[in-house]
C-alpha cells in the first residue's frame, strides 16, 4: 500500500475524499495514470481498476516505488517534486489528474508551465476538481480547459458539506471530466 502523505487541514475531514471516489471511477478504464498534487490523499488508494502505471507527482508526497497495485502487476511511483523540476513523459494512453488544482510557480517556472499543458492536451480523459473560491486555481483553469477540443464530459458544481472545507472556503467546488470522443 503506498503511504500518503500529510493531509492539509482542510482535507482531512470525511468529504475530503469524496473528489479521489470520482476521479478513480472517471479513470478506471486507463491503462495509465499520472496525478499532479495529491499528497496527503493520492489517487493510487482509490484505484479500483488494474493499470499498468500511476505516477502521482507532489513535493509533499513521501518517495515510492511499487510493481503491484489491487494484486496486479502496476508500476507505482510517487515522486516527492514539483512538476517544472521534472521531466515527465507518461505511456499513450494516460489519464491526468488535477485534484485540488492550486499549482504554485517554481523558480522561474510558471504554475502552469507549456509542459503542464501539453500533458493536458494529450491525456486521453483529464480530471480536474478545484474550489470555486480559491482564486489561484480560478486563475488557472482557463488555460487548462483551453487544451481540449471538445467540451466536458462531466461538469459538476458541488458542495461537500465538510466541516474543515467548509471553515477554510474550500467546500464550493468544481469537477471536471473530459474524456475521448
Amino acid at each position: 500500500m503506498a503511504p500518503s502523505g500529510t493531509l492539509l487541514p482542510h482535507l482531512a475531514g470525511p468529504g475530503a475524499c469524496l473528489r479521489q471516489v470520482l476521479a478513480a471511477h472517471a479513470v478506471r478504464h486507463s491503462p495509465h495514470i499520472v496525478e499532479i498534487g495529491g499528497a496527503g490523499l493520492p489517487i493510487t488508494g482509490f484505484l479500483t481498476h488494474s493499470p499498468q502505471s500511476v505516477t502521482v507527482i507532489d513535493p509533499k508526497i513521501p518517495a515510492f516505488k511499487a510493481g503491484m497495485l489491487n494484486g496486479k502487476p502496476c508500476t507505482v511511483l510517487h515522486q516527492a517534486a514539483k512538476l517544472q523540476a521534472i521531466t515527465l513523459a507518461p505511456p499513450k494512453p494516460y489519464a491526468l489528474v488535477l485534484l485540488g488544482l492550486s499549482l504554485k510557480p517554481f523558480g522561474g517556472a510558471a504554475a502552469t508551465p507549456p509542459e503542464l499543458l501539453a500533458l493536458a492536451e494529450a491525456a486521453e480523459t483529464l480530471v480536474i476538481d478545484y474550489a470555486l473560491d480559491l482564486e489561484r486555481a480560478c486563475g488557472q483553469i482557463g488555460a487548462i480547459t483551453a487544451t481540449r477540443p471538445a467540451p466536458p464530459l462531466i461538469d459538476l458544481a458541488m458542495t461537500i458539506d465538510d466541516p474543515a472545507l467548509r471553515s477554510a472556503g474550500y467546500d464550493r467546488r468544481r469537477f471536471l471530466v473530459y474524456g475521448p470522443p
